[in-house]
């Protein structure tokens, strides 16, 4: 069986901003608070089982990746407190998809030309790409180390919308994230459109080559995160360089066929999505393409139907919550599915919800 987690987190009364939509404008989200203690659930419900660490991602840099240590029992069967983790009993390691070996050893960072190098810039930043200038935002945390690599994440806004963050839009929570994460604005309102994908990845390729050289980043360690437009892209970067990816999010996107063929690596894959929001089949279609890509059962994660069930409840209760569910048999690397029943705006679910970058912290610290 599975892993489950069952959160609750209730709507507060400040405001945040919205994570949009394609072709949308974003609104404002509800501030969220921290849910009561987890207590048992009935038997069916979304109790753990059997969990097993996977190993760390090779380096981009060609070094191998250094394998995660054994499981961490968890709780089974509880309903966790925001930002908790229920479910798995402690498992062993097995080998890592992109070049770890399993086992018990520590992760070892690969660190970028970057580290040494004191006071990197904090902000916003522009850069020329393809004879054009573009802007990105870079958040580097209070505990950043010039001397000690840190892991690197990207957060990729939706489609019209501005940088995804850091303080304000969408990606709540990404940069509350041990890590040295970049928000980059799209050169035009999108990001996977055939007119600018190609000068979108060579966007990319330019701001990691700047953040490998001038911050201390664990090439091992880079992560990519996108809403709507922004999550369509990250299927096409997780397709072209998943092989030097840690791990991978997908949030409120559309399956892109496009960007399933001849891929590279098989990353951790995270797929959250509102429970009302059609696109990509509901999230569904998303999730069974890293899912397949990854190896695991054809079959949904047992639980699915009363899991959809449940958020849409909450949904109709105007309650923010989420479940998620881990796909079994994954021969390569996990790929976990969370519904949202949070309102993002104009009273739908297709956005960013409060909640995300807990759910991205809570999956990234199965795959350590």
């Amino acid at each position: 069986m599975p892993s489950r987690i069952f959160a609750r987190v209730l709507f507060g009364a400040a405001a945040v901003m919205a994570a949009a939509c394609s072709g949308s404008t974003s609104a404002e989200i509800p501030a969220t608070t921290a849910g009561a203690a987890g207590t048992t659930t009935t038997a069916g419900g979304y109790g753990g089982s059997a969990g097993s660490a996977v190993g760390g991602g090779a380096s981009p840099l060609g070094g191998a990746g250094a394998s995660s240590g054994a499981g961490t029992a968890g709780t089974g069967g509880s309903i966790a407190t925001a930002g908790a983790t229920a479910g798995g009993s402690a498992g062993t390691g097995t080998a890592g998809g992109q070049g770890g070996s399993g086992g018990g050893g520590a992760h070892v960072a690969v660190p970028s030309a970057g580290c040494g190098k004191v006071s990197p810039v904090n902000g916003s930043r522009t850069i020329t790409t393809g004879g054009q200038s573009a802007m990105y935002n870079v958040n580097v945390p209070a505990g950043y180390d010039a001397s000690k690599p840190m892991p690197l994440g990207f957060g990729f806004h939706g489609f019209g919308n501005g940088a995804c963050g850091p303080v304000q839009g969408e990606c709540r929570g990404f940069a509350a994230l041990p890590a040295v994460t970049v928000y980059m604005k799209s050169i035009s309102d999108g990001w996977e459109q055939s007119a600018v994908l190609e000068q979108n990845i060579q966007y990319f390729r330019d701001v990691l080559a700047v953040m490998k050289s001038e911050y201390c980043i664990d090439e091992s360690r880079i992560f990519v995160a996108g809403v709507s437009s922004g999550g369509q892209f990250i299927e096409h970067l997780t397709c072209r360089f998943g092989d030097t990816l840690w791990q991978t999010t997908a949030v409120s996107a559309s399956v892109v066929g496009a960007a399933d063929k001849n891929c590279k690596g098989t990353p951790p894959a995270l797929i959250i999505h509102g429970v009302t929001d059609q696109a990509g089949d509901y999230g569904k279609g998303v999730a069974a393409m890293f899912a397949k890509r990854n190896g695991c059962s054809a079959t949904p994660p047992a639980g699915l139907a009363q899991a959809t069930t449940d958020m849409q409840a909450a949904f109709d209760a105007k309650k923010a919550e989420h479940v998620c569910l881990d796909y079994d048999a994954c021969t390569a690397n996990p790929v976990r599915f969370c519904i949202s029943s949070q309102i993002t705006y104009d009273g739908l679910t297709h956005g960013w919800p409060q909640i995300g970058g807990t759910l991205i912290g809570d999956f990234q610290d199965t795959i350590k």
